[in-house]
């Protein structure tokens, strides 16, 4: 049987960074060998004047799944690889966040919502 998907367009603007001030909440927080990736608010981030790249929204896929579930993320990236739409994708317990860029918000959501 094949799942149907929910995708939201979260209403900020993300960034990707490897700093972060003070009363600053990422969204993420990575740790690898070389340092920490924060996503964080790209207003956060200019307001606490914190280098910052890949300016981003981000579509949350609102149906829950499983950390074992196999090939949604493909899936999903398919859709939008297929449209020269980049895409970094987060799987937390809860839910799949797919951050592209920040032009390409909407058009990817609706790209999604008619894909699946």
């Amino acid at each position: 049987m094949k799942k149907s998907f929910a995708f939201v367009l979260l209403p900020n603007t993300y960034a990707y960074t490897t700093t972060i001030s003070e009363g600053i909440r990422p969204l993420m927080r990575f740790r690898e060998p070389e340092g920490e990736t924060f996503i964080v608010s790209k207003e956060a981030a200019e307001k606490g004047g914190i280098e910052h790249n890949f300016p981003c929204r981000c579509i949350q896929l609102k149906t829950n799944t499983s950390l074992t579930d196999v090939g949604i993320t493909a899936r999903i990236a398919s859709v939008l690889a297929q449209h020269e739409i980049a895409c970094n994708a987060v799987s937390a317990y809860h839910h799949d966040y797919f951050f592209v860029p920040e032009a390409h918000g909407k058009k990817a959501l609706d790209l999604l919502v008619e894909a699946f």
